[in-house]
């Protein structure tokens, strides 16, 4: 299937009165449009950027009950998220996948033997024993057989349980094409600069497409502000009467985010030494860190937990995140001895947190709940919560617009149904199965049982429509670049059903090649700018500034990376 033209949808977002209109392409931007398109209201998303641009694209790409938050007794949480992590591990069977954990416990950490064991029961039960596998607990022995590279000294033992991993930016980009086939209209790349909310019944958003600089009056009778951490930002951006004055203090107060910087890091598997996924207490200050398989070659590393006081368009990793996150792995794996020179990637996201009751609260103890406050009347902002979350976030967010929407006559077509239709690519009864078929095909074409598999995992049984463009055109199943498994149909697949505008999407998002390797970056932007010129109609000119440009996006977090490596080198 190709996604309706770009100009299309532009032009329907003038041309349609909606029931609702989101605004922000993240993963609750794009839960909440999923939901309320299949509820059969007349939906609409625009995004300023990118779908995915933000947090969305930079979390530690986890599906997981929140095992740390039991330590702060929030019990609703971890509950609610194991619920969500069966539920996506059923619906999107391709792109999360169960991912097996060790959580070693040293005599000089915070958390001994008991409480592990009891955590793990409780994070057992809280998921009403439905986990992949119950919890296993191991003594040193046991840990270091598992995970030999472990630092023996102190070593308590620690347990084993389950949790899951995805590839965080092709959820959110399969979510937004699921809303967009359930009838929404989707727009990225399009800005909301104002917000008339002085003539009820409905609202008026005016939207400017950053590509063309046109700009156009949206009409809706609810808005979900779904920004994340900009969500106070827009709604600065609504007036509230004629006079246009702006929401008032009410709104100010009612939506309360404290950013939380998260820096994460690639670095090659074979410089760590690990077999598995860990998490762990970083010896520098006891927070909850992971050291996780990614692809079969990579390891990602993080988190950092900070809180954010700049802008969020800024946020970006730093000297000190990636050292912290090196220095934390090198005493958990004293064989690894990482160094700022083994780190292939670097990035940096906020978390949209609900702000604490006082400014001195750790960042680590704020809370993961959401929230949904309605202020005007008929614009919810969405804050807080997780990734793992989403959906039920956005039923809940969905709930309340809904209710309000009723009075008006405006009622919902269908019932709730998020839970139980499978994500796109995600109709299949057997992913091996699946992958054996997709891999038969792949050989038929003289592609690696490597790529084939990577086709299988991000777009499900959609590989196939992947395949389709390889055989039409042989020369796009070429690599984008060398070491990776990523194919050049990918990035023509992107444009067509995808809604990719630029290099920088195509790399950083749709296919995150972009943040596998170092070196090849300028190669695989130059590759990809070729083989899409043709569908967006660029120029020899326009493909140089795309490449320009989607290695300057790279070049905000590499920054940090080689700040380190000089201070590194000059002893300091």
């Amino acid at each position: 299937m190709t996604a309706p033209g770009r100009a299309e949808q532009f032009r329907n977002l003038a041309e349609t009165a909606f029931d609702i209109l989101v605004i922000g392409g993240g993963i609750s931007g794009a839960a909440v449009a999923r939901d309320a398109a299949r509820r059969g209201f007349r939906t609409a998303l625009v995004e300023a950027a990118d779908f995915a641009s933000g947090t969305s694209s930079r979390s530690s790409r986890l599906v997981h009950g929140g095992l740390r938050y039991l330590e702060h007794f929030e019990f609703d949480l971890v509950f609610e998220a194991s619920q969500e992590r069966r539920t996506l591990l059923r619906i999107a069977t391709h792109l999360v996948r169960p991912l097996e954990f060790h959580f070693p416990i040293f005599r000089d950490g915070r958390i001994g033997r008991r409480k592990l064991d009891a955590g793990m029961w409780l994070y057992d039960a809280l998921s009403l024993f439905r986990n992949i596998e119950r919890h296993q607990m191991l003594d040193a022995e046991a840990m270091l057989d598992r995970e030999p590279g472990l630092r023996a000294e102190g070593l308590l033992g620690g347990a084993r349980y389950f949790d899951a991993q995805v590839d965080d930016a092709r959820l959110v980009v399969t979510t937004i094409v699921a809303a967009l086939e359930a009838g929404a209209t989707v727009v990225n790349r399009a800005e909301v600069v104002r917000i008339d909310a002085s003539d009820w019944p409905g609202h008026r958003a005016r939207v400017r497409d950053a590509e063309s600089g046109r700009e156009v009056e949206v009409d809706a009778l609810a808005i979900v502000n779904a920004t994340g951490a900009w969500a106070e930002q827009m709604l600065d951006r609504v007036t509230a009467d004629a006079r246009g004055s702006g929401p008032g203090e009410g709104a100010a107060a009612a939506v309360r985010i404290r950013p939380s910087r998260g820096t994460h890091i690639h670095v090659a598997r074979e410089r760590v030494g690990h077999s598995g996924a860990l998490i762990f207490e970083a010896p520098q200050d006891g927070r909850v860190m992971f050291i996780l398989p990614w692809r079969e070659d990579l390891t990602l590393i993080g988190t950092t937990d900070e809180f954010f006081d700049g802008r969020p368009h800024e946020v970006a990793a730093t000297p000190g995140d990636i050292a912290y996150l090196l220095d934390a792995t090198r005493r958990l794996l004293p064989a690894s001895k990482l160094g700022p020179e083994d780190v292939i990637s670097a990035w940096a996201g906020l978390r949209p947190l609900v702000a604490p009751p006082a400014d001195g609260d750790q960042e680590g103890a704020v809370s993961r709940e959401f929230e949904v406050h309605q202020h005007p009347p008929g614009i919810f902002t969405l804050s807080g919560g997780k990734l793992t979350s989403h959906r039920h976030m956005a039923e809940a967010t969905l709930d309340r617009v809904q209710a309000f929407l009723a009075p008006a006559g405006v009622k919902a077509i269908r019932k709730v149904d998020t839970d139980k239709v499978p994500l796109p690519g995600a109709r299949f009864r057997d992913l091996d199965a699946l992958r054996s078929r997709i891999r038969a095909r792949a050989r038929t074409q003289g592609l690696e049982r490597v790529s084939a598999d990577r086709l299988t995992r991000a777009y499900g049984t959609r590989a196939n429509r992947v395949l389709d463009l390889v055989e039409r055109n042989p020369r796009l199943g070429e690599r984008v670049v060398a070491g990776r498994p990523h194919l050049l149909a990918e990035a023509v697949y992107s444009v067509r059903s995808e809604m990719a505008l630029h290099v920088e999407d195509i790399l950083f998002r749709r296919m995150r090649v972009g943040l596998e390797t170092r070196s090849g970056t300028p190669e695989a932007a130059r590759r990809v700018a070729e083989v899409v010129a043709p569908e967006l109609d660029w120029t020899a000119e326009r493909r140089t500034e795309e490449v320009k440009r989607a290695l300057a996006f790279r070049a905000v977090d590499d920054g940090a990376i080689r700040e380190l490596a000089a201070r590194a080198k000059a002893g300091r």
